[in-house]
């Protein structure tokens, strides 16, 4: 594994004080195995988020076959203070985290078209990434062709028309496996052991799906109701969009399960297989109950809503300018109202909250969730149910589990709803975020509740568009097994293996100090709108001018650590005399971290210790606009 890079931004030069760019050997742009030049441009300016665009920092601009990366000779003191990610250095994002590029003029911008080439001059680039992030560069006083080869690489390399062009299949670092293995789903021993835990009864494994003959989006192995034969199941899938015929996920103690199923396909009007598998399912209750059907197709947004409603999301999140933060910021609870993005959080989740309901009730009853696909709100609204009613999906292991049953191994289309290629037939929609949004409100309302956090929950959208792990890259388990088995074979390389990208300072943050391991109730969240917030560090964490120097939660989350830390040392002394100090953090590095950090720690770098780096914007400040009640600063604040 590579060296972290030690590059940040600690000053500024002015364009007429441009030299030629000197870096030491630690600070130049490192390649993993694998990895090979694209492109790379000298002389480079990066302009901070919402800045005037008259200073900038200067560096080398580097593509690659991973990553776009740059490299700047400035050394930040205080970056160890942030999260620091072992493939990705702090101005580097890997190609597949790219959603847009814009070619930037005097007054307007151009949208570029990936996989088209550019041929005239480019002086400056605007990139905006999935996860809000964006950069802007200028070519000013570089090499006459330098903007339009970085931006031709870009176009051709960020977006590729096949999924065997991703990097993954590139990456040749051999991988061994750290920590406690999640359970994938892929044999039938894990499905065994979850029917155990839940007590599961009435209903089989079974392994009809081998070599995916009679599905290829359902994993090999999955459970079905005891009562139907495999030449039943064979006949019923054939009716069903995709083949998924209803398939069981979890059992409560009542005896009451939660099932999955898509729709019956539209050529279809004789409706009596979908009618004969929901006969099994009812047979399958522990008291022959009619299972309750909800058709998420009707009730929840479709992956083209979540997308739109995420793209005017994005547009409220990334503004590209000043000006235009200044015209949103002023009407920003309008604006976000009009994304519609915290009413599908709502939604999703008030009928998360229904089907607990049901399941908890005094009449506990099956419920079935069914959808167009089978594959999408279905994952979104079956993890919460699980959530709300298993404390066991509620710590990191647990959470992990959770989604590598519901979203990986039954089939959630990363490779499509991701974007993580280039196709004009698929439909990019980040259901994932929609999810991780839902849990994060969970957290909110419930802080005791879970073991993992905030952090954790942001850290891993970031990593599902890192093309080095295999877990989110697959549209279902028979493309991860074409991929490991081909004649380029793909090394599998889970996500939940933290310590390929972090180390243990890192890691630690993901674990919430206040979780109460004792606390195994059913959760009742409020699901209206009303309560639903706006995840300020996922979305707003890389606008400096909303940054709170020295506070907000960070701070409050460090001193819970200390107190934590304190109290665990204090029980072992108690129970067998011995202090054993081996902690990520003392208390003296807790003390000394909160006076470098600001309230998007660990993501943002906005240094303050010094002034004059990404310097809060007077005018904004100043403005008589940012006393209205939408503004964003007066959102900051309140959740503060």
């Amino acid at each position: 594994m590579n060296d972290i890079k030690n590059t940040g931004f600690t000053s500024y030069l002015d364009e007429s004080e441009l030299e030629s760019v000197t870096l030491s050997d630690l600070q130049k742009t490192k390649l993993l195995d694998g990895e090979t030049l694209v492109a790379e441009a000298q002389k480079v300016l990066l302009f901070a988020p919402l800045s005037d665009h008259k200073r900038g920092t200067l560096g080398i601009l580097t593509v690659t076959t991973f990553k776009l990366a740059f490299a700047c000779a400035n050394e930040d003191d205080y970056e160890s203070s942030y999260q620091q990610n072992m493939l990705l250095g702090p101005y580097e994002v890997c190609l597949s985290s790219i959603d847009t590029i814009y070619q930037v003029g005097d007054k307007s911008k151009k949208k570029l078209i990936p996989g088209q080439n550019v041929s005239g001059k480019i002086k400056e680039l605007l990139i905006i990434c999935k996860n809000m992030r964006t950069f802007e560069f200028s070519f000013k006083d570089s090499d006459k062709d330098s903007g339009r080869t970085i931006a031709n690489s870009l176009l051709h390399h960020a977006f590729p028309k096949r999924h065997s062009l991703l990097f993954a299949y590139e990456y040749a670092e051999p991988y061994f496996k750290s920590g406690k293995d999640v359970r994938t789903f892929r044999k039938p021993e894990d499905w065994r052991l979850e029917m155990e835990r839940t007590r599961c009864q009435l209903w089989r494994i079974s392994l009809l799906n081998q070599n995916f003959v009679v599905s290829p989006t359902l994993c090999e192995a999955f459970v079905v109701p005891s009562s139907v034969t495999d030449s039943g199941l064979t006949k019923a899938v054939e009716h069903f969009r995709n083949r998924s015929c209803p398939v069981w996920v979890w059992s409560a103690p009542s005896g009451a399960a939660l099932v999955r199923m898509s729709d019956i396909l539209p050529t279809i009007t004789d409706r009596t297989q979908e009618n004969v598998m929901l006969e099994h399912v009812r047979k399958s209750h522990a008291e022959k109950r009619q299972p309750h059907i909800m058709d998420l197709s009707r009730e929840c947004p479709t992956p083209k809503e979540v997308q739109s409603s995420y793209m005017k999301l994005r547009d409220l999140c990334a503004p590209e300018n000043i000006k235009t933060f200044k015209i949103q910021d002023y009407k920003f609870c309008g604006l976000l109202e009009n994304t519609k993005w915290l009413q599908h959080v709502s939604t999703c989740l008030t009928k998360a909250a229904e089907g607990a309901d049901l399941i908890c009730n005094p009449e506990p009853t099956t419920v079935v969730l069914q959808e167009y696909s089978g594959q999408d709100m279905n994952c979104v609204v079956s993890s919460l149910i699980q959530l709300l009613l298993d404390s066991n999906w509620r710590t990191v292991y647990g959470f992990q589990t959770l989604i590598q049953k519901e979203w990986v191994a039954l089939g959630h289309p990363f490779t499509y709803r991701l974007g993580h290629i280039l196709n004009p037939d698929i439909e990019a929609a980040p259901l994932f975020l929609l999810f991780l949004d839902c849990v994060w409100q969970l957290l909110q309302q419930f802080p005791t509740a879970f073991q993992f956090t905030e952090t954790y929950l942001t850290t891993l959208w970031d990593s599902a568009h890192v093309t080095v792990f295999d877990t989110f890259l697959f549209n279902c388990e028979h493309d991860r097994s074409i991929a490991r088995t081909g004649p380029n074979p793909l090394i599998l390389r889970s996500v939940w293996d933290w310590k390929e990208q972090f180390n243990d300072k890192d890691i630690v943050f993901f674990c919430n100090p206040l979780f109460d391991d004792s606390f195994t109730q059913r959760i009742k969240p409020n699901t209206s709108v009303a309560y639903m917030e706006v995840w300020l560090q996922c979305y707003f964490r890389w606008l400096p001018d909303l940054e709170i120097p020295r506070g907000g939660k960070p701070q409050i989350d460090i001193c819970n650590r200390i107190v934590a830390s304190e109290i665990y040392m204090i029980r072992q002394k108690l129970s067998d005399g011995s202090v054993n100090g081996n902690l990520p953090y003392a208390k003296d590095e807790y003390l000394q971290l909160m006076k470098n950090i600001g309230s998007f720690f660990p993501f943002s770098r906005n240094n303050i210790q010094s002034t004059d780096l990404f310097p809060i914007n007077n005018s904004l400040l100043n403005s008589s606009d940012m006393l209205d009640t939408q503004s964003i600063f007066n959102q900051s604040i309140a959740n503060e």
